[in-house]
């Protein structure tokens, strides 16, 4: 390769909290660049957003977009890579390591978001992408006409099963507790739907098929009655998982493979920041993760001015292009 550029900031991740950190800093006229193997994270796989503050209704992938775009304004740069090594150096600086890349930066703010949450039981792997899959919204052909479950009982469990209802022939979706755990709004705009039943108390034993998916078993554990449901297509929304091992040598982690942050996303390691969902924050939501994302560039600015011997923020005008 050849030698690394350098930049002041390099974010790794491209959903909420690693756009608005990119944008935060390059407002502040530090050279930035956003590496990541997709924009907008699983926000942009989202398709009913209402939530999010100012804007009444958005489709995920619109307003990461939006995001992107107001980035590239102030003039972070973005590269489609993916970081697998973080290597400090004497100087003080990080050199990034991607696949097909390298950087040297003074300031890392990592905000990967987070990885699909998997079932661990017989079948999964066998028939992973074969009538299996975890992103409901991402390929309407595999499930229109036909009978389509969603294991999970959040909000993108519910969401999805109301998305999936408007082209599948119908929907069961099952949920592990007594209840589903989705905002009660979500919840009522699912009911609405002709086409979707409820399982609740139920817990997958194994995806069933050979080469195709054809069905689930499942153990209704209120009863301990196990079941054989007919299926087409089984999309998985049972939540996230951090995948961050490959920072657990330089950076404090948790139980869950969380990185461990400050109130202002500060990490173990000086010069390393931390933000959204990857993080020990409790609430995995775009917003808050947005929010994060500007903190930890406002921390990571007031660190670089210490670093510089500087003293006080600076005036946040930003630089249209």
């Amino acid at each position: 390769m050849a030698d690394a550029i350098v930049y002041d900031v390099v974010v790794v991740g491209g959903g909420a909290a690693g756009l608005t950190a990119g944008m935060f800093a390059a407002r502040r006229g530090y050279k930035t660049i956003i590496i990541s193997q997709d924009i907008g994270g699983q926000a942009s796989t989202t398709p009913d957003i209402e939530n999010y503050p100012g804007i009444d209704f958005i489709d995920g992938a619109d307003l990461m977009k939006k995001f992107k775009a107001q980035g590239e304004k102030y003039g972070a740069e973005f590269k489609f890579d993916t970081v697998t090594t973080l290597v400090p150096k004497e100087d003080g600086t990080y050199l990034v390591k991607a696949a097909t890349s390298e950087v040297t930066t003074q300031v890392v703010i990592l905000a990967f978001g987070l990885s699909h949450r998997h079932l661990n039981v017989p079948g999964e792997e066998k028939l992973n992408g074969k009538g299996l899959l975890y992103c409901a919204i991402c390929e309407p052909h595999f499930y229109r006409d036909r009978k389509v479950i969603v294991i999970g009982g959040g909000s993108s469990a519910v969401q999805a099963a109301t998305t999936l209802s408007k082209l599948a022939s119908d929907v069961t979706i099952i949920g592990s507790g007594e209840r589903l755990t989705a905002e009660a709004v979500t919840v009522e705009r699912m009911q609405a739907k002709q086409n979707i039943t409820v399982l609740l108390n139920g817990e997958t034993k194994e995806v069933l098929g050979d080469t195709q998916v054809t069905g689930l078993r499942v153990l209704k554990k209120d009863t301990q009655e196990t079941v054989d449901l007919n299926a087409d297509v089984v999309f998985v929304e049972i939540g996230y998982m951090a995948k961050a091992g490959w920072v657990k040598e330089l950076l404090e982690t948790d139980a869950r493979g969380q990185i461990k942050i400050g109130p202002n996303c500060d990490t173990s390691r000086p010069g390393i920041f931390a933000a959204g969902d990857v993080t020990t924050i409790t609430f995995k939501q775009v917003v808050i993760s947005a929010g994060e994302g500007a903190k930890a560039a406002l921390e990571a600015d007031q660190y670089l001015l210490a670093k510089s011997g500087k003293r006080g923020g600076r005036i946040d005008w930003g630089t249209k292009k």
